[in-house]
Protein backbone atom coordinates (compact mmCIF):
# COMPACT_ATOMS: atom_id res chain seq x y z
CA UNK A 1 0.00 0.00 0.00
CA UNK A 2 2.92 2.17 0.62
CA UNK A 3 4.13 2.07 -2.53
CA UNK A 4 1.04 2.69 -3.95
CA UNK A 5 0.79 5.69 -2.21
CA UNK A 6 4.10 7.09 -3.29
CA UNK A 7 3.51 5.81 -7.10
CA UNK A 8 0.01 8.28 -6.52
CA UNK A 9 2.22 11.17 -5.06
CA UNK A 10 4.92 10.56 -8.05
CA UNK A 11 2.28 11.03 -10.98
CA UNK A 12 0.28 13.51 -9.40
CA UNK A 13 2.94 15.86 -8.74
CA UNK A 14 4.71 15.29 -12.15
CA UNK A 15 7.32 14.01 -10.49
CA UNK A 16 8.17 11.06 -12.89
CA UNK A 17 6.22 8.80 -15.61
CA UNK A 18 8.25 6.02 -13.91
CA UNK A 19 9.23 4.66 -11.05
CA UNK A 20 12.87 3.13 -10.63
CA UNK A 21 12.91 2.28 -7.23
CA UNK A 22 11.75 2.92 -3.55
CA UNK A 23 14.58 2.49 -1.26
CA UNK A 24 14.00 2.93 2.56
CA UNK A 25 16.74 5.43 4.20
CA UNK A 26 18.03 4.59 7.44
CA UNK A 27 17.46 7.25 9.91
CA UNK A 28 14.99 9.54 10.69
CA UNK A 29 13.35 8.86 14.43
CA UNK A 30 9.70 10.27 14.24
CA UNK A 31 9.18 10.18 10.58
CA UNK A 32 10.22 7.59 7.71
CA UNK A 33 12.53 8.44 4.63
CA UNK A 34 12.77 6.67 1.34
CA UNK A 35 15.24 7.60 -1.64
CA UNK A 36 12.88 7.38 -4.27
CA UNK A 37 14.00 7.25 -8.21
CA UNK A 38 12.06 7.75 -11.24
CA UNK A 39 12.93 9.04 -14.51
CA UNK A 40 12.87 12.96 -13.94
CA UNK A 41 15.16 12.38 -10.71
CA UNK A 42 15.86 11.07 -7.31
CA UNK A 43 13.72 12.22 -4.44
CA UNK A 44 13.66 11.72 -0.64
CA UNK A 45 10.58 11.09 0.62
CA UNK A 46 9.07 11.78 3.86
CA UNK A 47 5.83 9.63 5.36
CA UNK A 48 4.92 11.85 8.19
CA UNK A 49 4.19 10.16 11.37
CA UNK A 50 0.27 9.66 11.58
CA UNK A 51 0.22 10.65 15.37
CA UNK A 52 2.83 14.17 14.61
CA UNK A 53 0.29 14.71 11.95
CA UNK A 54 -2.78 14.66 14.26
CA UNK A 55 -1.85 17.53 16.29
CA UNK A 56 -4.13 20.74 16.12
CA UNK A 57 -0.63 22.66 14.87
CA UNK A 58 1.35 20.23 13.10
CA UNK A 59 0.67 21.65 9.52
CA UNK A 60 1.03 25.33 10.69
CA UNK A 61 4.62 23.53 12.50
CA UNK A 62 5.44 22.62 9.19
CA UNK A 63 4.33 25.49 7.48
CA UNK A 64 6.29 27.61 10.01
CA UNK A 65 9.83 25.71 9.28
CA UNK A 66 9.79 25.82 5.98
CA UNK A 67 9.68 29.86 5.39
CA UNK A 68 12.77 29.94 8.64
CA UNK A 69 14.63 27.39 5.92
CA UNK A 70 13.97 29.58 2.77
CA UNK A 71 15.41 32.62 4.49
CA UNK A 72 18.55 30.77 6.18
CA UNK A 73 19.10 29.65 2.61
CA UNK A 74 18.58 33.52 1.75
CA UNK A 75 21.18 34.21 4.37
CA UNK A 76 23.78 31.73 2.78
CA UNK A 77 23.11 28.91 4.78
CA UNK A 78 23.03 25.58 2.95
CA UNK A 79 19.82 24.77 4.39
CA UNK A 80 17.24 21.90 2.76
CA UNK A 81 13.65 22.57 2.32
CA UNK A 82 10.75 20.95 0.70
CA UNK A 83 9.28 20.97 -2.85
CA UNK A 84 6.26 22.73 -3.17
CA UNK A 85 3.92 21.47 -5.11
CA UNK A 86 0.73 22.30 -6.24
CA UNK A 87 2.07 25.60 -3.67
CA UNK A 88 2.42 23.76 -1.07
CA UNK A 89 4.44 21.97 1.45
CA UNK A 90 3.35 18.23 1.73
CA UNK A 91 0.69 16.35 0.36
CA UNK A 92 -1.96 14.03 1.34
CA UNK A 93 -2.65 10.59 -0.08
CA UNK A 94 -5.49 8.65 1.31
CA UNK A 95 -4.58 8.72 5.03
CA UNK A 96 -1.18 9.87 4.76
CA UNK A 97 1.46 12.71 4.43
CA UNK A 98 4.17 13.45 2.40
CA UNK A 99 6.76 15.54 2.02
CA UNK A 100 9.24 15.64 -0.94
CA UNK A 101 12.79 16.66 -1.14
CA UNK A 102 15.32 17.03 -4.04
CA UNK A 103 17.64 13.85 -3.46
CA UNK A 104 21.39 14.81 -1.79
CA UNK A 105 23.92 13.07 -2.10
CA UNK A 106 26.15 13.64 1.38
CA UNK A 107 27.41 12.07 4.30
CA UNK A 108 25.98 11.81 8.13
CA UNK A 109 28.43 11.81 10.27
CA UNK A 110 28.94 9.36 12.51
CA UNK A 111 30.70 10.66 16.13
CA UNK A 112 33.64 8.89 16.00
CA UNK A 113 34.20 10.18 12.54
CA UNK A 114 34.12 14.34 13.64
CA UNK A 115 36.85 16.26 13.66
CA UNK A 116 37.65 19.15 15.45
CA UNK A 117 37.09 20.79 12.04
CA UNK A 118 33.68 19.79 12.10
CA UNK A 119 32.85 20.93 15.52
CA UNK A 120 34.31 24.39 14.30
CA UNK A 121 32.50 24.90 11.00
CA UNK A 122 29.37 23.92 13.08
CA UNK A 123 30.24 26.62 15.77
CA UNK A 124 29.97 29.53 12.98
CA UNK A 125 27.85 27.69 11.03
CA UNK A 126 25.46 28.07 14.36
CA UNK A 127 26.25 31.41 15.24
CA UNK A 128 25.57 32.54 11.26
CA UNK A 129 22.09 31.29 12.04
CA UNK A 130 21.76 33.03 15.13
CA UNK A 131 22.61 36.10 13.44
CA UNK A 132 19.73 36.07 10.93
CA UNK A 133 17.20 38.85 10.39
CA UNK A 134 14.21 36.71 10.88
CA UNK A 135 11.51 39.63 11.82
CA UNK A 136 9.63 39.40 8.98
CA UNK A 137 8.53 35.96 10.12
CA UNK A 138 8.09 37.14 13.82
CA UNK A 139 4.96 35.62 15.40
CA UNK A 140 4.50 36.44 18.86
CA UNK A 141 2.43 33.18 19.63
CA UNK A 142 5.70 30.78 18.86
CA UNK A 143 7.62 33.15 21.07
CA UNK A 144 5.18 31.36 24.45
CA UNK A 145 7.59 28.05 24.78
CA UNK A 146 5.17 25.49 26.40
CA UNK A 147 7.20 23.58 29.20
CA UNK A 148 5.79 21.04 31.02
CA UNK A 149 5.68 18.80 34.52
CA UNK A 150 5.82 15.44 33.26
CA UNK A 151 3.76 12.76 35.30
CA UNK A 152 6.52 10.31 35.07
CA UNK A 153 4.85 7.88 37.70
CA UNK A 154 2.10 7.49 35.25
CA UNK A 155 3.73 5.33 32.98
CA UNK A 156 5.24 3.07 35.76
CA UNK A 157 1.92 0.50 35.88
CA UNK A 158 1.77 0.33 32.16
CA UNK A 159 5.87 -0.25 31.57
CA UNK A 160 5.22 -2.90 34.00
CA UNK A 161 2.13 -4.60 32.69
CA UNK A 162 4.08 -4.71 29.04
CA UNK A 163 7.36 -5.93 30.50
CA UNK A 164 9.06 -3.20 29.08
CA UNK A 165 12.89 -3.53 28.88
CA UNK A 166 13.76 -0.08 30.78
CA UNK A 167 11.20 -0.45 33.16
CA UNK A 168 13.74 -0.95 36.31
CA UNK A 169 15.84 2.13 35.05
CA UNK A 170 12.60 4.50 34.98
CA UNK A 171 11.86 3.19 38.44
CA UNK A 172 15.08 3.71 39.58
CA UNK A 173 15.23 7.53 38.17
CA UNK A 174 11.95 8.97 38.80
CA UNK A 175 13.12 11.40 41.60
CA UNK A 176 15.79 12.69 39.27
CA UNK A 177 13.33 13.20 36.62
CA UNK A 178 10.87 14.91 38.71
CA UNK A 179 13.69 17.48 40.28
CA UNK A 180 15.31 17.63 36.44
CA UNK A 181 11.91 18.79 35.33
CA UNK A 182 11.33 21.40 38.01
CA UNK A 183 14.92 22.94 37.52
CA UNK A 184 14.51 23.06 33.98
CA UNK A 185 11.03 24.66 33.72
CA UNK A 186 12.27 27.46 36.18
CA UNK A 187 15.53 27.80 33.95
CA UNK A 188 13.41 28.20 30.66
CA UNK A 189 11.16 30.89 32.81
CA UNK A 190 14.11 32.79 32.99
CA UNK A 191 15.06 32.06 29.21
CA UNK A 192 12.67 33.31 27.79
CA UNK A 193 13.48 37.01 27.91
CA UNK A 194 15.91 36.31 25.04
CA UNK A 195 14.83 34.29 22.30
CA UNK A 196 16.17 34.24 18.59
CA UNK A 197 14.53 32.12 15.99
CA UNK A 198 16.85 28.99 14.76
CA UNK A 199 16.94 25.41 14.18
CA UNK A 200 16.77 23.95 17.28
CA UNK A 201 17.81 20.05 16.21
CA UNK A 202 21.54 20.73 15.21
CA UNK A 203 23.05 17.49 16.11
CA UNK A 204 24.90 14.86 13.42
CA UNK A 205 21.82 13.23 11.82
CA UNK A 206 20.62 16.33 10.66
CA UNK A 207 23.59 17.56 9.10
CA UNK A 208 24.88 16.24 5.73
CA UNK A 209 28.29 16.81 4.96
CA UNK A 210 29.76 16.93 1.17
CA UNK A 211 33.61 17.16 2.17
CA UNK A 212 33.68 20.00 4.63
CA UNK A 213 30.15 21.43 3.58
CA UNK A 214 27.44 21.31 5.97
CA UNK A 215 24.00 20.66 4.53
CA UNK A 216 21.72 21.26 7.22
CA UNK A 217 18.13 19.22 6.52
CA UNK A 218 14.94 18.64 9.15
CA UNK A 219 13.74 21.83 9.82
CA UNK A 220 10.93 20.93 11.11
CA UNK A 221 11.43 21.47 14.70
CA UNK A 222 12.37 25.41 13.53
CA UNK A 223 11.16 27.75 15.78
CA UNK A 224 12.36 30.30 19.24
CA UNK A 225 14.79 29.35 21.37
CA UNK A 226 17.65 31.09 23.70
CA UNK A 227 20.78 30.90 22.03
CA UNK A 228 23.03 30.48 24.53
CA UNK A 229 20.92 26.83 25.57
CA UNK A 230 21.13 25.91 21.69
CA UNK A 231 24.49 26.29 21.85
CA UNK A 232 24.93 23.96 25.06
CA UNK A 233 23.10 21.55 23.05
CA UNK A 234 25.05 21.57 19.88
CA UNK A 235 28.24 21.94 21.30
CA UNK A 236 27.22 18.75 23.88
CA UNK A 237 25.80 16.65 20.31
CA UNK A 238 29.44 17.45 18.64
CA UNK A 239 31.69 16.49 21.26
CA UNK A 240 29.82 13.04 21.87
CA UNK A 241 28.17 14.01 24.90
CA UNK A 242 25.05 11.81 23.42
CA UNK A 243 27.09 8.91 23.38
CA UNK A 244 28.24 9.28 26.82
CA UNK A 245 31.90 10.08 25.59
CA UNK A 246 32.56 14.11 25.72
CA UNK A 247 35.16 15.26 24.18
CA UNK A 248 36.10 18.80 26.04
CA UNK A 249 38.48 19.87 23.13
CA UNK A 250 35.30 19.43 20.47
CA UNK A 251 33.33 20.97 23.15
CA UNK A 252 35.47 24.15 23.44
CA UNK A 253 35.91 24.15 19.45
CA UNK A 254 32.08 24.56 19.12
CA UNK A 255 32.09 27.17 21.72
CA UNK A 256 34.99 29.19 20.33
CA UNK A 257 34.04 29.04 16.85
CA UNK A 258 30.75 30.52 17.95
CA UNK A 259 31.91 33.06 19.81
CA UNK A 260 34.20 34.11 17.10
CA UNK A 261 30.68 34.46 14.56
CA UNK A 262 28.06 35.81 16.86
CA UNK A 263 27.13 38.77 16.60
CA UNK A 264 25.35 38.66 20.26
CA UNK A 265 26.68 38.01 23.90
CA UNK A 266 26.52 34.56 25.60
CA UNK A 267 24.71 34.63 28.70
CA UNK A 268 26.30 34.98 31.72
CA UNK A 269 24.28 33.11 33.81
CA UNK A 270 25.02 29.67 31.85
CA UNK A 271 24.24 27.62 35.58
CA UNK A 272 20.91 28.36 34.90
CA UNK A 273 20.38 27.65 31.56
CA UNK A 274 22.00 24.41 31.30
CA UNK A 275 19.28 23.26 33.36
CA UNK A 276 16.75 24.35 30.63
CA UNK A 277 19.26 22.41 28.25
CA UNK A 278 18.31 19.31 29.57
CA UNK A 279 14.42 19.72 28.83
CA UNK A 280 14.14 18.39 25.71
CA UNK A 281 15.69 15.01 26.57
CA UNK A 282 13.23 15.26 29.41
CA UNK A 283 10.38 16.08 26.32
CA UNK A 284 12.14 13.70 24.34
CA UNK A 285 11.82 10.64 27.01
CA UNK A 286 8.05 11.51 27.37
CA UNK A 287 7.23 11.17 24.21
CA UNK A 288 8.91 7.72 23.44
CA UNK A 289 7.52 6.34 26.61
CA UNK A 290 4.01 7.56 24.92
CA UNK A 291 5.30 5.80 22.15
CA UNK A 292 5.96 2.59 23.39
CA UNK A 293 3.18 2.35 25.35
CA UNK A 294 0.78 3.02 22.54
CA UNK A 295 -0.76 5.92 24.65
CA UNK A 296 -2.13 8.44 22.88
CA UNK A 297 -2.11 6.64 20.10
CA UNK A 298 -1.53 2.97 18.25
CA UNK A 299 1.62 2.41 16.96
CA UNK A 300 3.62 -0.81 14.61
CA UNK A 301 6.27 -3.46 16.68
CA UNK A 302 8.83 -1.28 14.30
CA UNK A 303 8.11 2.08 15.72
CA UNK A 304 7.23 0.13 19.39
CA UNK A 305 10.80 -1.22 19.55
CA UNK A 306 12.43 1.90 17.95
CA UNK A 307 10.48 4.10 21.28
CA UNK A 308 11.57 1.38 23.64
CA UNK A 309 15.24 2.10 22.17
CA UNK A 310 15.30 5.87 22.53
CA UNK A 311 13.59 5.57 26.36
CA UNK A 312 16.61 3.45 27.33
CA UNK A 313 19.28 5.78 25.58
CA UNK A 314 17.57 8.86 26.66
CA UNK A 315 17.68 7.73 30.42
CA UNK A 316 21.15 7.33 30.29
CA UNK A 317 21.87 10.47 27.83
CA UNK A 318 19.88 12.48 31.16
CA UNK A 319 21.94 10.70 34.05
CA UNK A 320 25.28 11.61 31.80
CA UNK A 321 24.36 14.89 31.29
CA UNK A 322 23.57 15.89 34.73
CA UNK A 323 27.08 14.10 35.80
CA UNK A 324 28.86 16.55 33.07
CA UNK A 325 27.50 20.15 34.31
CA UNK A 326 30.24 21.14 36.32
CA UNK A 327 32.62 21.11 33.74
CA UNK A 328 30.76 22.75 30.72
CA UNK A 329 29.74 25.58 32.86
CA UNK A 330 33.51 25.95 33.71
CA UNK A 331 34.20 25.87 29.97
CA UNK A 332 31.45 28.23 29.13
CA UNK A 333 32.00 30.89 31.83
CA UNK A 334 36.00 30.83 30.63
Amino acid sequence: MLNQKIERLIQENNLGNEIKSIEKVTGGLSHRMYKVETDKGIYAVKELNSGVMKREKAYSNFVFSEKVTDIAKENGISAIGALKLNNDIMVKIDDSYFMVFEWLEGKILKAEEITDKHCEIIGKTLAQIHNIDFSKIEDDERKSIETDFFDWNKYITPAEEQNKPYIQELKQNIELLYELNKNSVKAHDYAKNNLVISHTDLDRKNVMWQDDKPFIIDWEASGYINPTIELIQVAWYWSGGDIDNIDYIKFEKVINSYKQNYKGNIDKNVDILINADIYGGLAWLDYNLKRSLCIENKYDNEEIKLAENEVIQSLKEIKYNVSQFDKMIEILND
